[in-house]
């Protein structure tokens, strides 16, 4: 993983909404503007790269977006 001092605003505001809270493996759910998408993930760094890789293909239209990622079940 990039160093945080290294990253884009777009990965710093992934990382923020990913590490909220304590990581626990299971399903989560990323939500933005009416979007919305589920991932399943085992480790802080799979939740970050998915997340972030969804979210960059949004930036374009909803980079000023909130972005918010909750735990929603093991």
């Amino acid at each position: 993983m990039t160093k945080i001092k290294d990253m884009s605003k777009r990965q710093r505001k992934v990382l923020d909404a990913c590490h909220n809270g304590w990581f626990m493996s299971g399903e989560y759910r990323a939500l933005m503007d009416g979007h919305e998408r589920r991932f399943w993930a085992d480790s802080p760094r799979l939740l970050f790269n998915d997340v972030d890789e969804w979210f960059s293909s949004h930036e374009q239209n909803h980079a000023d977006s909130p972005l918010l990622v909750k735990y929603v079940a093991a």
